[in-house]
């Protein structure tokens, strides 16, 4: 009589044991389980096109004349694109480098923190998913942007006179983000 009890007694623990040590079903998919599936962010870095420097005192200087064709050819260039958000600094120059390209997508231009890189990337991956943005930037601020990003180029700096790189930078959550680095002209093709 003993072995029955002892086989129920032996067959009961074995079922609890199955039914509490097993790992619980969750419907909701993890943080990580969303990162992985998020679609990329393409965007798009350049750096302000050429700025009015005949007076040295200017802190806030317009672009050029050859600064709005720059402009205007950064709005050709990207024509093909589907173009979600476009970012700017707070300064005259890097507002003008997207007016022309903000005007043909109906575009408002929304203003960021040159230094605040990270709450920048942070907005991107969360808002832009699939999208395409474009960021008007400064010859100190873009490499520092793409490291946050968490591009690594060989560049080390941009140099003061430079305005005609481009940078195409493709982020997933979770992953190493792509660059792709080109320059364009202000001159008409």
């Amino acid at each position: 009589m003993r072995i029955p009890f002892l086989q129920y007694l032996l067959l009961a623990l074995l079922l609890c044991t199955t039914v509490f040590c097993r790992e619980p079903q969750t419907e909701t998919a993890s943080a990580a389980d969303t990162n992985t599936t998020a679609a990329p962010v393409t965007v798009y870095l350049v750096r302000h096109a050429e700025k009015d420097t005949s007076n040295p005192t200017e802190q806030d200087p317009e672009l050029t004349a050859q600064g709005h064709a720059r402009a205007e050819a950064l709005k050709e260039l990207l024509s093909g694109e589907q173009v979600g958000a476009l970012y700017t600094t707070k300064y005259k120059r890097s507002q003008q480098t997207l007016k022309p390209l903000a005007e043909a997508r109906n575009l408002q231009l929304q203003v960021y923190e040159a230094n605040d890189f990270k709450s920048l990337k942070q907005r991107l991956l969360q808002q832009y998913q699939g999208q395409t943005v474009v960021i008007a930037g400064h010859s100190n601020t873009l490499l520092p942007l793409m490291e946050e990003f968490g591009a690594r180029i060989k560049l080390s700096h941009i140099p003061e006179t430079e305005y005609d790189y481009i940078f195409k930078l493709v982020m997933n959550p979770g992953q190493a983000a792509t660059v792709e680095v080109n320059r364009y002209s202000s001159m008409p093709e």
